[in-house]
């Protein structure tokens, strides 16, 4: 089952939504409802829902100001909405479904469907990471699996250059492309998996590969230059802890 939570200010909206979804969506599981948008907020925060039904127009706060206020956003959103022209707004909210009243069955059933597969690959990697995490505090793995669109890539740790952070998502820079795959976890979360005695946070926006540097430039936290020419800053407040690890790294090498 998915749980889920629908918020709309017009009552009768959710009474339609309630009942296409127990006819045609039957796996979804409707925790709450409520037609006050700064209440909603309240109930997210409480109920943790996998997925929310939401409106876009209402008062006091609308659907996108109420996302914004979640950031990071950790469930799948469905906007269900009487005007056409807030799709292009909705994705880039990272809307898994945008669908237009009156409501048509075919496009809340596909809308379900699309939101449940990603709740269902976020739920893989959930465990991915947790079994993850539990063996790089016994073992060094040889691989981490970066969740893209189109499923999981299996890189190599010693193929990784270095990790930036984009806000929600990390793009990993490999040895061997010119394109980086952009994940969709924060940095935070792969920080925990890459192991210390070959990878070092230099910035809060950089996870760097010891094996890579090729020089480091002094200055208030300096910067250091990778071997394939690029350059990255290191934070005043994390200058102390990299060249410590770069130390430990450079005897371990020797």
């Amino acid at each position: 089952m998915i749980n889920c939570i629908i918020i709309d200010d017009e009552a009768q909206n959710i009474k339609l939504l309630q009942n296409m979804l127990e006819m045609h969506c039957p796996s979804v599981k409707i925790l709450a409802t409520e037609t006050s948008a700064k209440n909603g907020l309240l109930l997210i925060d409480e109920l943790q829902p996998e997925l929310v039904f939401l409106d876009v127009e209402m008062p006091h706060l609308n659907g996108f100001d109420l996302l914004k206020k979640l950031e990071p956003v950790n469930f799948e959103t469905i906007f269900v909405t009487a005007y056409s022209h807030y799709a292009i707004e909705a994705f880039e909210h990272q809307a898994t479904g945008y669908v237009t009243k009156p409501i048509q069955s075919d496009k809340l059933i596909a809308a379900v469907q699309s939101a449940t597969k990603k709740i269902e690959d976020k739920n893989i990697n959930r465990n991915l990471f947790s079994l993850l995490e539990q063996n790089t505090q016994k073992t060094t793995p040889e691989k981490i699996p970066l969740s893209t669109s189109s499923g999981l890539l299996f890189v190599k740790l010693s193929d990784i250059l270095y990790c930036e952070s984009n806000g929600n998502y990390t793009s990993f820079y490999l040895a061997n492309s010119d394109k980086p795959v952009l994940v969709s976890r924060q940095l935070g979360e792969y920080e925990k998996l890459l192991p210390e005695t070959h990878f070092t946070r230099i910035h809060d926006k950089y996870i760097i590969n010891l094996s890579f540097i090729r020089e480091y430039i002094k200055g208030s936290g300096g910067e250091v230059v990778l071997e394939n020419g690029k350059e990255l800053p290191v934070a005043a407040r994390r200058k102390e802890d990299f060249l410590s690890r770069f130390e430990k790294w450079l005897r371990r090498k020797t």
